[in-house]
Parts: structure tokens; C-alpha cells; sequence
């Protein structure tokens, strides 16, 4: 069984906020997350719920490729 991945990049205009990561790169939202929690010092859990790390004002969204659901 397949699923859509929510992919992630940071805007150009919150670049300054986060000069840790490339702007405009899309990956993993989950794995934005987990950089952006571990920079901030988030306990590890808390990266289940992206919407709390990562703000529509700073990062853009999209669905992507299919992850296997096991």
C-alpha cells in the first residue's frame, strides 16, 4: 500500500531565520522537522506533529512521490 509523502521547503524569505538549511530545496517535511526540532532542542516526539514545527509562513508544502505503508 502506497501514500502520499508531504515534501517541504523553506521560502526564500525566511532564509535568515534558518541559516542551517537551503531555501527552496524540497525533501521530507519529516525530516525538515526533525532538523529544524533538534536545532531548536524539540524533544524528538514532538516531530510527529510537523504542523508544530514548521509554519506555512516560514516553509511551503506539497504532496510528492509514494511511501510503502507497512
Amino acid at each position: 500500500m502506497s501514500q502520499p509523502v508531504l515534501e517541504a521547503a523553506l521560502k526564500p524569505s525566511a532564509a535568515e531565520s534558518y541559516p542551517y538549511l537551503p531555501a527552496r530545496m524540497w525533501t521530507t517535511a519529516r525530516r525538515l522537522a526533525e532538523l529544524v526540532a533538534r536545532y531548536r532542542g524539540i524533544p524528538a516526539e514532538t516531530v510527529d506533529r510537523i504542523d508544530r514545527v514548521l509554519s506555512d509562513r516560514d516553509f511551503m508544502f506539497r504532496r510528492g512521490g509514494t511511501a510503502e505503508v507497512h
